[in-house]
């Protein structure tokens, strides 16, 4: 593998060494290596022929399907960087999101196609809007061939956006060169035939290693199913497909783990991180995964993983566990307010440097600027990328992870910037000035929640506020629980003062629900709002009560329907979605005849499967 292939470069040799090799599976459906050279081709050609080229964003806003894989090598073979947008984004956010990346192209679903051209507005500068494009419009094209203005290493593969302290999210600039560092890496070492599992959603960086450290190597990315399901769905998907390769979010592996952990000795290699980990959970993974677990750490602006800790289930077990060591051809340092080393053992902040270090965020000079520094230990012009993460170097090279230095927060797995919530809880007319706070509340239990101050003489209700969030934010960012405050606390200099700010899950009456309270009727109901209270900790909950405005979340799910399973209620994997108060949810089990009985494998929503929090109709 050389450093200066592109990333279509690889696919193809493995096209053309193995055609009738299974490249993407899904299901009962399976493209050959072959057949996804061919079709990208024929949609890299249309690509071309409506003037893409080396650097051109091309936002794909598609459903979980190999298509979609056909669309993201396509836009590569194109010379093109793609943008994905997760579909279930509310449209306020995803036409920001083709907006801010001045995509002249965006290819879709062709049931989405009308929206995006009725609703997707121009480019920043004032532009036309973008050519919107169906998958099937674009496989009507000619073959792109080696031919045209293509992109070399250091061109965009693909541009991912994350949580942004200011109130805007920003796009990350990844090339083609930090991708071939990324599955070039020896402990990545995916090997043809192997099987690496797709489980994350397209619009997460998880996704590049899941995709490209297959068909770049000459293995097969399976698509897992991705919809609410149990976590006996999840055992029995991995029973059957058998990974070689997985990679699960820190909170959705400690469910596993909990759950079923079982079915981790049907995987060969975990990587597993996104959040702070348990030293036992890991432990036991490396105890039954075939080959070996490791614990990740990378920030999207390192491309995916910029360290990885091998686990040793002999190993004693460590008070918390390492990020590892860096990848080939990066650097991790621990450095002071002065960008001095500090001593081995001391906490500092982390800096990344060398290969797989974004080139930046697009069209954010200032910021970029801020967190892409020179690198004063290298020549050459490189760059390192400053985290904002606290660490320390331990004894081998290894480091491990000790918080943060500013608000930025990890959600299942997801980057949050508390700031872009506060930007747009101020944002509603009827708020004076909000606040937005994590709540640690144990191993992977962070919930967020937000503190309104009403405009004077205005009233609003906690409905209108999650309403008005949930337009405007994806779900990973929605709080589970919202305090309207007579007025703010302020520390001495005028400040919010956050450690003043009461913790919203202790009494339903400070949740300022809409909905009055409504007593429990029947012995289901009183059942079920005995389970509720455990799980969520609150004094009391009504019949009309919304789960999720609870403070309710994809990890507590699982332990509210492992809970009524118990009780001998039969909870499906999807009915918390589709009847989140307990009124709606009784009268479903009761229709159903599934309030007595046995209990059922334990089961969670989709938040939990992909790291997400979950949406309140």
């Amino acid at each position: 593998m050389t450093e200066d292939a592109r990333v279509h470069d690889l696919v193809r040799w493995w096209a053309r060494s193995a055609p009738a090799a299974p490249a993407v599976s899904s299901g009962g459906e399976t493209l050959t290596y072959a057949e996804l050279d061919e079709l990208s081709d024929r949609l890299a050609g249309s690509l071309r022929a409506r003037g893409v080229g080396p650097d051109d964003r091309v936002g794909i806003v598609m459903a979980r399907s190999p298509r979609l894989v056909v669309a993201m090598l396509g836009v590569l073979k194109a010379g093109g960087a793609y943008v994905p947008v997760d579909v279930a984004y509310p449209a306020e956010r995803r036409d920001f999101l083709l907006r801010d990346s001045a995509a002249a192209t965006v290819l879709t679903d062709a049931e989405r196609a009308g929206d995006l051209a009725a609703g997707t507005p121009g480019e920043r500068d004032g532009g036309a809007a973008p050519d919107v494009l169906t998958y099937e419009e674009a496989l009507a094209g000619e073959p792109a061939g080696e031919s045209g203005p293509g992109a070399g290493p250091g061109n965009l593969a693909y541009i991912v956006y994350t949580s942004g302290s200011t109130g805007v999210p920003k796009g990350v600039m990844v090339q083609h060169a930090d991708v071939v560092r990324l599955i070039g890496d020896p402990r990545l070492d995916v090997r043809p035939g192997e099987v690496v599992a797709q489980l994350a959603p397209f619009s997460f960086d998880a996704s590049v290693f899941e995709i490209w450290s297959a068909l770049c190597r000459g293995g097969r990315v399976a698509l897992l199913d991705n919809p609410q399901q149990s976590a006996a769905g999840l055992g029995e998907q991995l029973r059957e497909v058998e990974p070689d390769w997985m990679f699960l979010t820190s909170g959705l592996f400690q469910v596993l783990v909990d759950q079923d952990p079982q079915a981790l000795s049907h995987v060969g290699t975990l990587i597993t991180g996104g959040d702070v980990l348990s030293p036992q959970a890991v432990r036991a993974s490396a105890a039954v995964t075939r080959r070996r677990t490791y614990a990740a750490y990378g920030p999207t602006e390192t491309t995916v993983f910029a360290s990885l800790h091998p686990v040793d289930p002999a190993a004693p077990e460590p008070e918390r566990v390492p990020i590892g060591a860096p990848l080939h051809g990066m650097t991790l340092r621990v450095l002071d307010e002065r960008l001095r080393p500090v001593p081995p053992g001391t906490v500092g902040e982390l800096y990344v440097s060398g290969y797989g270090v974004a080139r930046g965020y697009l069209d954010r000079p200032g910021i970029t600027a801020e967190r892409f520094l020179a690198d004063p230990f290298a020549a050459g012009g490189a760059r390192m990328y400053r985290t904002g993460d606290l660490a320390r170097e331990l004894p081998g090279g290894e480091f491990d992870f000790h918080g943060r230095v500013d608000r930025q927060v990890k959600i299942r797995g997801y980057r949050v910037e508390l700031g872009e919530i506060e930007a747009v809880l101020n944002s509603h007319p009827l708020v004076s000035s909000g606040a937005a706070e994590v709540f640690d509340d144990g191993p992977d239990l962070k919930r967020l929640a937000a503190f309104v101050v009403p405009a004077e003489g205005a009233k609003v209700t906690t409905g209108d506020l999650y309403r008005y969030l949930g337009e405007r934010l994806p779900a990973y960012m929605q709080p589970l629980g919202m305090i309207i405050l007579a007025d703010m606390p302020r520390d001495p200099n005028g400040k919010t003062d956050r450690r003043a700010l009461p913790y919203p899950w202790k009494r339903r009456a400070d949740l300022g629900l809409e909905e009055e309270y409504a007593e429990p009727r029947t012995p289901l109901e009183r059942t079920m709002a005995t389970v509720w209270t455990e799980v969520l900790g609150l004094d009391t909950i009504g019949v009309d009560d919304n789960f999720f405005q609870l403070g309710g979340d994809s990890l507590r799910s699982v332990m509210l329907l492992k809970r009524l399973q118990d009780q001998n209620v039969k909870v499906l994997a999807d009915d918390l979605f589709d009847y989140q108060t307990i009124a709606e949810l009784s009268a479903a089990v009761e229709a159903a005849g599934r309030a007595e009985g046995g209990p059922e494998e334990p089961a969670w929503p989709a938040g939990a499967v992909t790291g997400s929090a979950t949406t309140t109709r």
